[in-house]
């Protein structure tokens, strides 16, 4: 097989991923057409760097890492250098993407449902708000009657609590 058949096999597996690749990106930059200008510069990177995947590994998670960087570079392109916030919030959703994909997504999921159902009203209503609908950090303190800054913090809250509520039972469910 020559280099530009290797490199063709490679995008098409890699363009399994896409779909989960723009989620990524989106939960990371809030904003749907970064996401998938992003993903796009990404694939580039791929097809460049096809010699460098090794077969046997994720192709899901060798991808996320390409885009990953992409993130990084399009939020300095755009003048907006990552805070420490921001690169805490790409490592904690780094880590939720993780966990959930592949085998075992279903109990995990169930675990996240349990959870948001014992979120307070204010917290259920960050998460709906941001998640379900889309909204915008302005939108949500417009919505929720609060600050930028007050919902800022407390959907950071919210989706730690989350996390910490699916590990906890994720601990203690003997069968994973």
């Amino acid at each position: 097989m020559d280099d530009a058949d290797a490199r063709d096999r490679l995008l098409k597996a890699a363009l399994t991923c896409q779909s989960a690749l723009i989620a990524y990106a989106h939960a990371l930059l809030a904003d749907y057409a970064a996401a998938e200008d992003v993903v796009q510069n990404a694939f580039v990177v791929v097809a460049r760097r096809h010699a460098d995947f090794q077969e046997g590994t994720s192709m899901l998670a060798w991808c996320r890492e390409i885009v990953r960087l992409e993130i990084l570079s399009h939020l300095r392109k755009s003048r907006r250098e990552p805070t420490l916030e921001d690169r805490l919030l790409h490592d904690a959703m780094d880590s939720a993407f993780v966990a959930y994909q592949g085998e075992g997504a279903g109990p995990r999921a169930d675990y996240l449902r349990d959870c948001l159902a014992k979120l307070g009203g204010r917290a259920r209503n960050l998460i709906r708000l941001r998640y379900e609908e889309d909204a915008k950090y302005e939108q949500m303190a417009e919505s929720l009657e609060m600050g930028l800054e007050a919902v800022r913090k407390g959907l950071f809250r919210t989706k730690q609590q989350l996390r910490e509520c699916v590990s906890f039972r994720m601990r203690q469910d003997p069968i994973l």
